[in-house]
């Protein structure tokens, strides 16, 4: 069978535009059976490619390497290993995706990007639908934006991404009352969306953009209204937000991810593992974060010097490949927009989190790989055997299958528990293990059924419960030692199991893990005072 270019733009397109819309369409999930079925689909892709084409190692693909190489590095040392695990398989989609697309020329990437632009159109008629029919609850009150996302920042995020990319199509000529329509459709979806930083960053791209366009009188008065918006939004952020809690707390989060990247200074204390860290090295009380709110602060944390070198590498290809576009003088407009887009993204990341969201980061790598050109020959004779490619994908589907069924048996076992099948709940957890050893969580469930059947039966056969509750729960917290919450537990255990001593010391390692939060220190004077 041959396979030649000709086959590739067709391929590479429907399988990243299927991959985009799957993205979102899951809702800017972090479910991992999601992100494993995005992977695969993207695998298989990269498998093609790497098959059916010959191509030379340039700075842009070396410096993807680099960047998943020393985030791989940050799983070895880390405590919670599950957490870097589903991380790594995201990113690995993303940069993938990102590879892929850069096999397309300049023509077919726009045809791509076409998604991207539609799915913002999207999301923008959701927000407006929604703010029409509920504008009571669209900021406060409403948990509609947890079953799109965390927050609406998340989509806002998006949504300035993808932004730029209209002013692409608006060059084109074609269509373009469409797209100027579109892109102020999209435009007043972000102010709603209220998140500031976004709202400032389209401003100024806005400006960047019509003032190609600055000769129109029209376009003037655009352009003066624009920069007076963006200097009162400025005045805003700056003075009456300055003093906000929401300032304060990001100081504190940057403050916590510094004394986690001193302590795990080369490879970082794994890849996604701030959150499980934060409680233990904040450095004073203050709202509960998943993330560091600064790209850079949270990879110098979690992959360490090694990892945020690779990142680094990867944007001064970005860049040197901007200058070398430019200067060729092919496509300026293309590529400036794509410029404006990735350091748009950058830029809200130094206050957000926005690209640790599995569908931003696949969409992040997308765009930032329209940057690049993968010249690649077409080749008559498959480059690698086929069975190879087979035999390490289908181990690879075996590996990350494993945790997916494993998740099945917890899910199970957690049924039963909450019926009182303790016995039955144990057997499933046990299952969950065989499949998933890393996982913290599932010894900590058998160590609560355990205590459950101890607790229904205080006599000497209990006792074996007993000191399988304990046995259970010391097991993940090896996995999770960070877990305050896991040596409250062991506390608990110890405690109704008549052992005062060894429950004043777990909680005293809990107080320690989680040195503000009170439960801590009065469940230790009510054991201490028993």
């Amino acid at each position: 069978m041959l396979h030649t270019e000709k086959s590739n733009p067709v391929i590479i397109s429907f399988a990243l535009s299927a991959v985009m819309v799957i993205s979102i369409l899951s809702k800017f999930s972090f479910i991992f059976p999601i992100q494993v079925a995005i992977f695969l689909f993207v695998l298989l892709l990269f498998f093609y490619l790497v098959n059916t084409n010959k191509f030379n190692f340039n700075f842009y693909i070396i410096s993807l390497i680099l960047f998943l190489v020393t985030c791989c590095l940050s799983y070895i040392n880390a405590d919670f290993k599950v957490n870097v695990r589903d991380y790594l398989v995201i990113l690995s989609s993303a940069l993938m995706a990102g590879f892929s697309f850069s096999f397309l020329s300049v023509e077919w990437k726009k045809k791509v990007l076409f998604v991207p632009l539609f799915i913002s159109l999207w999301l923008a008629m959701i927000l407006f639908t929604r703010f029409v029919t509920n504008p009571q609850g669209f900021f406060y009150g409403d948990n509609f934006y947890e079953t799109m996302a965390l927050n609406i920042n998340i989509i806002a995020g998006f949504l300035a991404l993808v932004y730029p990319l209209f002013f692409i199509f608006i060059k084109e000529k074609k269509n373009t009352k469409v797209y100027v329509a579109m892109m102020i459709f999209v435009l007043f979806a972000i102010f709603l969306t209220k998140c500031r930083i976004v709202v400032l960053l389209s401003t100024i791209s806005t400006i960047i953009f019509l003032f190609e366009y600055r000769k129109n009188k029209f376009i003037k008065v655009l352009i003066v209204l624009s920069i007076l918006l963006l200097i009162s939004g400025i005045g805003y952020f700056s003075f009456l937000k300055a003093a906000s809690n929401s300032v304060a707390d990001r100081i504190v989060w940057w403050k916590t991810a510094y004394l986690i990247f001193k302590e795990n200074m080369f490879f970082g204390c794994g890849l996604g593992n701030y959150m499980t860290l934060f409680k233990t090295f904040r450095p004073e009380l203050v709202v509960n974060t998943l993330y560091t709110h600064n790209i850079f602060l949270e990879l110098l944390a979690e992959v360490g010097i090694v990892g945020l070198f690779g990142f680094v590498v990867l944007l001064v290809s970005f860049y040197k490949r901007f200058v070398e576009n430019i200067l060729k003088g092919e496509d300026k407009s293309f590529y400036i927009y794509i410029a404006i887009s990735v350091t748009s993204f950058i830029v809200i990341n130094f206050v957000d989190y926005n690209f640790f969201v599995p569908a931003n980061m696949i969409f992040f790598f997308i765009i930032f790989s329209s940057m690049f050109h993968v010249e690649n020959k077409g080749r008559e004779k498959i480059k690698i055997n086929s069975y190879i490619c087979l035999a390490v994908y289908v181990a690879i589907v075996i590996l990350l299958a494993r945790p997916i069924i494993a998740n099945n048996y917890y899910k199970k076992g957690i049924g039963f528990y909450v019926s009182g099948y303790y016995k039955v709940a144990i057997e499933e957890f046990n299952k969950a293990i065989k499949f998933d050893k890393n996982n913290p969580e599932y010894y900590a469930q058998v160590s609560r059924s355990y205590f459950a059947l101890y607790d229904k039966e205080r006599n000497e056969k209990g006792q074996v419960y007993a000191d399988k509750s304990i046995e259970y729960m010391q097991k993940a917290i090896k996995l999770n030692k960070y877990a305050a919450q896991l040596r409250a537990s062991l506390a608990a255990v110890y405690w109704n199991n008549g052992k005062k001593e060894e429950a004043l010391e777990a909680i005293q390692e809990a107080m320690k893990y989680d040195k503000y939060d009170p439960y801590y220190e009065e469940y230790y004077y009510q054991i201490k005072n028993s």
